[in-house]
């Protein structure tokens, strides 16, 4: 198990087998479940067309030493990948694409447990961070009086929902304003990703100071309530004194077992792993 900052893994090198590719720029995340889908790669070092996604199925390697992570894949492969468009939102039509282009599986097909059943458990009000894709009700199509839902119907609202995103950035999130149980509490600055068998999201790095100092803590990812894009808030059903009162972060030092141990022991809440033991991981 690795535990890293977001910003930290941005300073990486890509080494495709071939020689270097460029840097990490951004992540995708499943709004669902917090595993980190894609790595947003800044390839404009070597040849123009800038920014290229891959999975982290692609990564053999992760080297902390040299701050490089390698890739199963050659220049040629990366520079001919399917790009995304600039300014719009990743589709499934787009992630089809180059989900084939590379021979990655294609990760919705399988079972999704929000954050290896950890996610927002025990609460009725917890939610994904992507908000809800909206479903029409369904209706005939051919607007008959008794309003029969048709085969077709089914198939073509299934298709509508299935090429639906549900993919956010962090870069995104960066700078949002938590709000917590009594009211605002601090900005999100950076994130900590954990790599284990699969890449997820753990904490909120959230700067709780004022205009002229910092002061960071680290808010747990499984206590979001709700995601407020209009807003650029977060809502978390932590209270604002346990968040001021949390214990002082430091993203120079390497986060440890004995640290979580720690966050999560002020937070009155089970560690993650304990509740991963019982109800085993899930992709």
């Amino acid at each position: 198990m690795m535990l890293i900052h977001a910003k930290t893994l941005e300073k990486y090198t890509m080494r495709a087998t071939d020689g270097e590719l460029g840097s990490l720029a951004d992540f995708y995340v499943d709004g669902d479940t917090l595993h980190l889908r894609y790595f947003v790669g800044d390839t404009r070092t070597w040849f123009f067309g800038g920014k290229v996604l891959l999975s982290p199925h692609a990564f053999t390697n992760v080297d902390k030493e040299n701050m490089a992570i390698d890739v199963d894949a050659t220049k040629a492969q990366i520079k001919d990948s399917p790009k995304p468009e600039e300014h719009e939102p990743i589709n499934r039509k787009y992630e089809k694409e180059l989900n084939e282009h590379y021979g990655w599986p294609l990760y919705w097909f399988g079972p999704a447990a929000p954050l290896n059943q950890t996610y927002g458990a025990g609460s009725p009000a917890s939610a994904p961070l992507i908000p809800p894709v909206h479903i029409p009700k369904r209706k005939n199509l051919e607007g008959t009086a008794d309003e029969i839902r048709t085969g077709a119907d089914e198939a073509q609202t299934e298709a509508q929902y299935q090429e639906q995103t549900r993919l956010f950035s962090l870069e995104e999130l960066t700078g949002y304003t938590i709000h917590a149980k009594g009211g605002k509490v601090g900005k999100v600055v950076d994130f900590i990703i954990e790599k284990a068998d699969d890449w997820l999201v753990r904490y909120f790095v959230v700067d709780t100071g004022g205009f002229l100092q910092r002061e960071l803590v680290l808010v747990l990812v499984e206590d979001v309530e709700e995601v407020a894009w209009h807003d650029h808030a977060i809502l978390v059903k932590t209270s604002k004194a346990q968040i001021e009162s949390a214990p002082a972060h430091s993203r120079e030092k390497e986060l440890t077992k004995d640290d979580e141990k720690t966050v999560y022991e002020h937070y009155g809440k089970t560690p993650h792993w304990k509740h991963e033991g019982s109800l085993g991981n899930s992709n």
